[in-house]
């Protein structure tokens, strides 16, 4: 003998359906506007260097499933108003800059034959990024909206969610946030644009040495080294209010320094 259906469920567009969920659905909507400049010196002198910069701004309803870098937090509140729900994306980064260089040792190069493939055939090269954090966005870790749907977020009284000088046992700030009443969506946005998680400065090098040996043959030699100054990168701190982690960042965003080594011969 089957239960009868509860009032709230028979007040869904489709109570014959308990949930329904869509993971491609292409009803979303995002814009993304950016100034894009670019420096490039072209090869000369064993030289060659070319930077650029983004100014960006990426606003959306969301992403949806996404694997890859750690995001800030961003959930739906209430599917009948997604005008309410359009923020800035956690994917969004104000600030991009690439600089990257190559730059060929002019050592042992008018030396005889036997000195400069032992000494000679040497390149450096760089790699510097660096860029902003995305936005991040709070939930509540208690939904008394009662919805049959959806998400909460907590009310908001206006102030920067981000503490001034953020470290990563304190990153936001609780007393800026309230519990809703029973039965009512928060008012807090999907994501806060002046309250971002930790940004990215990052250097990469690497060293080849190109040793020919007749026409056909070349042995290249290269070692490589990421994040070479092991600098951290936080990753979005706990962004669920309620939780007794809130505002605390438990995992760090990138990888520590890495140095690798290969060696290829092409011919």
């Amino acid at each position: 003998m089957h239960s009868a259906p509860s009032r709230a469920q028979l007040l869904r567009p489709y109570p014959q359906f308990e949930a329904v969920t869509s993971q491609n659905a292409s009803w979303a909507n995002s814009n993304y506007h950016a100034l894009e400049t670019k420096f490039e010196k072209r090869y000369a002198s064993g030289l060659t260097l070319m930077a650029t910069y983004t100014w960006s701004k990426n606003m959306d309803y969301g992403i949806g499933p996404f694997a890859g870098e750690a995001l800030g937090a961003s959930a739906f509140q209430n599917w009948n108003n997604l005008k309410a729900e359009f923020a800035s994306s956690t994917l969004d980064q104000t600030h991009r800059y690439i600089m990257n260089s190559v730059y060929e040792l002019p050592f042992f190069q008018k030396q005889n034959t036997a000195i400069k493939k032992v000494l000679g055939g040497w390149q450096l090269g760089g790699i510097w990024s660096g860029f902003s954090g995305g936005p991040l966005g709070v939930t509540s870790a208690v939904n008394n909206t009662f919805s049959q749907g959806g998400g909460q977020r907590p009310n908001w009284n206006g102030q920067n969610p981000c503490v001034a000088n953020p470290t990563p046992a304190r990153w936001l700030d609780a007393s800026v946030f309230s519990n809703p009443a029973p039965y009512q969506f928060g008012n807090a946005p999907r994501t806060f644009n002046g309250c971002r998680s930790d940004g990215w400065a990052q250097i990469d090098m690497t060293f080849t040495k190109n040793t020919r040996f007749r026409e056909r043959l070349n042995l290249q030699f290269r070692a490589e080294m990421f994040n070479i100054t092991n600098t951290p990168r936080f990753a979005p701190p706990n962004q669920n209010f309620g939780n007794p982690q809130f505002g605390v960042v438990n995992t760090q965003g990138n990888l520590p320094r890495i140095i690798q080594f290969g060696l290829k011969l092409s011919y």
